[in-house]
């Protein structure tokens, strides 16, 4: 009796082992922009079961019991979501996509707004070369992030100090930095990131991704998959006050029909006759097209293509000199007359067109997306160029301005009279008639030349003709870059998901020089005209090409130097993700490899055996690790960490220290290496939440890449630097405090230090061939990175208003921005005590040269009014009126930098300054839209 009473006990012990279950499987997306949203809690209300959502948005819960339940979603910052759905033994249901709705109007509403200055600060990373610009907008929800993007953008402010190359850029899964230069060229979407390229996911400095394995500034992947697009038509009419004046673009979305095709085209179109800085203009055409077929419920294929050729007079850096003698500090030297009109000298052209098929698999536990791209990049700039003996064209060149006429640093009566020329915009010759001053460039007096030189030559033998005295270039630098790649995203169980890729990186990257206009002239010999100046008696040496000798050269032909890198770039990632209730944990590892080799397409008078054909090849294999954790103190309170170590192979445009020359690699060429680490304490209630992190980084053997003319030697420069260390680190702070439930405070802030840590070697290579490379010691430790504030603030207010008006006020501060250092100011000088031999002389001197200068403090004051209307239920219009630097600071140094001339006869510090480039004043954009 007993044993069968222990063995119906036992079998009634088992019944709930052997009791059916049921699964449940799908993801979490935003209602406007389709973009999954991690870490949402799914609970099954009636059964008690919740789990957390992936890097993907995607959920699994394995354990639920059949029957009818409903499932919810919540996340901060969206409207909860739940929806009824029955479950079967022994079967996983697919839920589908559960949409959440943005609760953040104002963000919605501002998307405009922040969309022109992503557009805006794109077009000028290009002019400062700081590549600045910030992609990472797919985080909406955090405080500082979102002021570093856009109310820190004045001073071209750099996450963490962080170059772009150190911020992956994904399209639907296949990462597009390129192998030249690390980076993605933001002005390739065309300014269609509110509309095409809006949906975006993105991951903060270390955080971990479902789409690939990110980098130390963190990732951002653009979403083109056309089921992700809301059905209906969206477009808008904008004007601005900037590089562009009038704007104008629409997008259209069928959605996926009853036969599982889907069609998104978008289009742009911006001009300007004349920017709002003089000898400026745009114009620029965009369009974009997503077609997706969708096989069933497991299989789509997507195809997205896009373009938009742009074409753009651009600014440059000039001497504050010259700003304050013609009161203006937005004066541009890159423009002159030329018969009555005005014309630039540089006319900036690029066109991206893109290719990329994408074919996703789908079912309960996994995700596979694999994409094939074709992108062609082509990007060119003009410039003037001159025969050795010519006078240099630009009007600010450092002889034309008042201190070049200085006695001992003091004013004398001609660089008084300079002085007053600059003013005036004329000088008074002896007779006392005014004789005009060029205070821009003078194309009439170039044209003249060369006419000139045409008359000189024109009895002479065809053979013994020099050709034109100046010409009109393009440089050009175009990619052709094809790209595989597959990644997968697998559930493993309710609280663990694996992510993986493969991608392959094919790079073709041509360079040289065409001659765009003749000026007049009859042809251009293509020679180096400085090594001709320096080397009468060697024809050799003057050759830029030696199989086409003296070579006759005339608009459209290549010149000066023509050259091809091929690269290749294999990279696999895995990354585990953990989510529990009290913690989330992800490790991920990547493996790569990278080879280049330069192949020459001239053969150089100043590198007969190392110029022509292709060179060595150069290979690396890099990895990298990192892993974070986040604990979860309660449903309020969060405590996160990450760190990384890595390797990463140099990239080739600056692993070569002449390659318009030779084919010759930095001696010892070397991976570099990078640790970083964050950690951050977060909280989250209902009206105030908010975010503290601390962050540090140490990069070693990198390299840095210079080019100037060098006045000792008189010719073109190259200068590499090597072995370089640097160091970030610092704390940020973003809070949000609801004053209301309409109205809302933010205040987001910095503190950071960005450094260089030792004395790399520098390497110099003169282009005319007259010496040999140099290698010399550079005292550049402690120096501080220059190009972004260090220290900013933004304070804001939000008003979203009754009956659909939308308010925002805030003001930013941004300092402790240094100039950036040039590496020949800070060469070792071991003969300077012999030209200063005391020893308080030789010390005041050291301290001068040693000397970084600081950029201006900056206070900026924006302002922001809109309206949205609801025509009916389906057709709705947006106004929105923005001012930016709306208390006209035209104080603000957007770009500084020490020049690469050096005074070696007097080591005056001050006799070749700095050059600066300086924000507009106030800034307006109105934008009128409609959607239906």
């Amino acid at each position: 009796m007993k044993l069968k009473l222990f063995l119906l006990m036992l079998l009634m012990a088992a019944v709930p082992a052997l009791a059916q279950r049921a699964a449940v499987s799908g993801s979490v997306v935003e209602a406007d922009t389709g973009n999954p949203i991690a870490g949402a809690l799914v609970t099954l209300q009636n059964q008690g079961i919740t789990v957390t959502t992936g890097p993907a948005g995607d959920f699994l819960i394995s354990n639920a019991d059949p029957g009818v339940t409903t499932l919810t979603a919540i996340a901060y910052g969206h409207a909860d979501a739940s929806m009824t759905i029955e479950l079967f033994a022994n079967q996983t249901v697919n839920a589908g996509r559960i949409i959440m709705a943005n609760n953040d109007l104002n963000t919605t509403y501002y998307e405009e707004a922040q969309d022109m200055w992503f557009d805006e600060n794109a077009l000028d990373e290009e002019e400062g070369g700081a590549q600045s610009i910030q992609a990472l907008t797919g985080a909406s929800d955090d405080i500082y992030y979102n002021a570093s993007n856009y109310n820190f953008q004045p001073m071209y402010f750099r996450f963490r100090g962080l170059d772009s190359q150190y911020q992956s850029v994904y399209m639907n899964g296949i990462e597009l930095n390129d192998l030249a230069r690390g980076r993605f060229s933001y002005s390739s979407l065309g300014g269609m990131t509110s509309r095409a390229f809006r949906n975006r996911t993105a991951a903060i400095g270390l955080g971990a991704a479902a789409y690939g394995f990110g980098d130390i500034g963190g990732s951002t992947n653009f979403n083109t998959i056309t089921s992700s697009y809301s059905p209906g038509f969206n477009g808008s009419v904008a004007y601005t006050n900037s590089n562009y004046m009038l704007r104008a673009m629409a997008t259209y979305s069928t959605g996926i029909n009853k036969d599982g095709w889907g069609l998104t085209l978008s289009a742009i179109g911006r001009w300007a006759d004349e920017g709002e800085i003089e000898g400026t203009f745009y114009n620029s055409f965009g369009a974009f097209m997503s077609l997706e077929k969708v096989f069933n419920s497991h299989h789509s294929l997507t195809l997205t293509a896009f373009g938009a050729p742009i074409q753009r007079g651009g600014t440059s850096a000039s001497y504050q000199e010259i700003f304050d003698l013609v009161d203006d500090n937005t004066y541009n030297p890159s423009w002159g007359w030329q018969d009555g009109k005005k014309r630039s000298a540089k006319v900036i052209e690029q066109f991206d067109p893109t290719a990329m098929l994408n074919w996703i698999y789908k079912n309960d536990k996994t995700i596979v997306n694999t994409g094939a791209a074709l992108r062609w990049t082509h990007y060119s700039t003009t410039g003037l160029t001159r025969s050795g003996n010519s006078p240099d064209p630009r009007p600010d060149y450092y002889k034309r301005l008042p201190s070049a006429y200085f006695d001992d640093g003091m004013p004398t009566p001609e660089s008084e009279m300079v002085a007053d020329a600059w003013r005036n915009g004329f000088t008074i010759s002896p007779d006392g008639t005014r004789v005009p001053f060029d205070r821009q460039i003078n194309w009439d007096a170039m044209y003249q030349a060369n006419y000139l030189a045409n008359m000189e030559q024109e009895g002479l033998p065809y053979s013994d003709r020099k050709g034109s005295v100046y010409v009109f270039e393009n440089r050009v630098s175009n990619q052709f870059q094809f790209h595989l790649n597959s990644d997968i995203n697998h559930r493993i169980n309710d609280y663990m998901s694996l992510q993986g890729g493969v991608h392959i990186n094919y790079t073709s990257a041509d360079y040289y020089k065409t001659v765009r206009d003749l000026m007049g002239g009859e042809f251009w010999r293509d020679v180096d005209t400085f090594a001709e100046r320096d080397f009468p008696e060697d024809p050799e040496v003057l050759q830029n090409d030696l199989n086409n000798p003296n070579r006759r050269v005339k608009e459209g032909d290549r010149f000066g130097y023509d050259y091809t890198i091929n690269a290749v770039q294999v990279t696999g990632w895995l990354q585990n993700m953990i989510n529990l209730p009290q913690w989330d944990i992800n490790y991920g590892l990547k493996m790569q490899y990278t080879q280049f080799q330069r192949d020459g397409h001239m053969r150089n008078g100043r590198a007969p055996e190392n110029s022509y054909g292709k060179g060595e090849i150069h290979r690396f294999d890099t990895g990298a690790f990192k892993a974070g954790a986040t604990y979860k103190a309660d449903g309020r309170n969060f405590i996160s960490a990450h760190a990384s170590y890595e390797t990463r192979a140099p990239l080739f445009e600056y692993a070569y220290i002449s390659p318009r020359i030779k084919d010759t690699a930095i001696n010892g060429l070397a991976p570099e290496r990078i640790i970083s680490g964050d950690i951050s304490y977060t909280w989250n209630y209902r009206r105030f939440r908010g975010s503290i992190s601390a962050f540090w980084t140490h990069m070693s053997d990198l390299t840095e890449k210079f080019s100037y003319y060098d006045d000792q030697y008189g010719t073109f420069m190259n200068y590499v630097l090597k072995g370089v260390r640097r160091q970030y680190k610092g704390v940020e702070l973003g809070m949000a405090y609801k004053i209301t439930p309409s109205v809302t405070a933010t205040f987001a802030g910095t503190y950071a230090r960005y450094q260089y840590k030792n004395r790399p070697t520098g390497i110099k290579s003169y282009e005319n061939g007259m010496m040999d490379d140099i290698e010399t010691k550079v005292y550049l430790n402690n120096f501080f990175i220059g190009g972004t504030p260090q220290t900013a603030c933004n304070i804001g207010i939000d008003w979203a208003a009754p009956k659909q008006w939308f308010f925002n006020v805030n003001a930013s501060w941004m300092g402790d921005a240094y100039v950036s250092v040039s590496p020949i100011r800070h060469e070792e000088l071991p003969d300077l005590w012999q030209h200063f031999p005391d020893k308080a002389e030789l010390e005041a001197k050291m301290h001068s040269l040693a000397q970084q200068d600081k950029m201006n403090n900056a206070f900026v004051l924006n302002a922001s009014v809109g309206k949205l209307v609801y025509i009916n239920r389906k057709v709705s219009m947006n106004f929105n009126l923005s001012a930016t630097n709306l208390l006209n600071n035209r104080d603000i140094m957007t770009n500084a930098f020490q020049q690469g001339r050096f005074d070696y006869t007097n080591y005056d510090a001050q006799k070749f300054p700095n050059k600066y480039q300086y924000a507009q004043g106030i800034r307006l954009f109105l934008n009128v839209g409609v959607r239906f």
